[in-house]
């Protein structure tokens, strides 16, 4: 899947709904490339929703989620039982849901 030209490193606020979550980045050391870090679980399509840590999830309560600038839940209840809740300018690598767009010609039909 790594092969994949249509692979893109978004910022968490940016992933959309039905992008494929990929994987996630390690904290790296300044000077150095991110590193991806796989998921246990696989891939999985995002259903990004409001940030709320009052949910009762047990995740989005906990202070590495919080961000400077906000946070995003990319997906509630799967794969896990629980939110996944990211800071909104961590990077994410996404497989972008292709979005099928219709062409009208010049003369309105399609």
């Amino acid at each position: 899947m790594l092969a994949n030209p249509l692979l893109r490193v978004v910022r968490a606020d940016e992933v959309r709904p039905g992008d494929l979550v990929v994987s996630a980045f390690d904290p790296h050391r300044p000077g150095r490339m991110p590193r991806t870090d796989y998921f246990a679980s696989g891939p999985y399509p995002a259903e990004p929703t409001a940030f709320n840590p009052a949910c009762g999830c047990g995740v989005c309560t906990l202070p590495e989620v919080q961000g400077p600038n906000g946070t995003v839940v990319l997906t509630t209840g799967w794969p896990w039982d629980a939110c996944d809740p990211w800071p909104a300018d961590e990077p994410v690598l996404v497989l972008p849901r292709l979005r099928l767009f219709t062409r009208t010609r010049p003369n309105g039909t399609r």
